[in-house]
């Protein structure tokens, strides 16, 4: 666990950067979802959303001041939980795709406002409540 948004951007921008190559964010997002403990109505959804694009671009100026190209893609999800990764360049959308929603659908997240870092084949994630 890292605890709030604003903890989590350093140590996974420090983490992205290791490499030293450019890296492209996937990010999904959350358009719909059944009620949950995390998400009650649209309202819930709405502010879900708006912390994650607020994330994303701290993550990106994070990533590009310490001198790594960065970019990302947003695709629609409808789960109640945001997932953010690093796309290595041969990793194909599906796979992406397929990874994300496993991901998912097996975390274990009953709280908002939570971030979870994984560790995946394809290199760090981070679950967002």
């Amino acid at each position: 666990k890292l605890g709030s948004l604003t903890d989590a951007v350093e140590p996974f921008a420090r983490l992205l950067s290791q490499t030293g190559r450019s890296v492209r964010l996937h990010c999904s997002i959350p358009m719909w979802s059944s009620p949950s403990d995390i998400c009650l109505d649209l309202h819930d959804l709405h502010d879900l959303r708006s912390r994650i694009l607020l994330f994303v671009h701290d993550l990106l100026e994070s990533l590009r001041s310490a001198g790594i190209p960065a970019s990302y893609r947003l695709a629609p999800s409808n789960s109640s939980l945001c997932f953010i990764c690093a796309l290595p360049t041969e990793l194909s959308a599906p796979k992406v795709r397929s990874a994300a929603v496993e991901i998912l659908q097996n975390a274990n997240i009953h709280a908002r406002e939570k971030v979870l870092l994984a560790d995946l084949e394809c290199g760090p994630a981070l679950i967002i409540s």
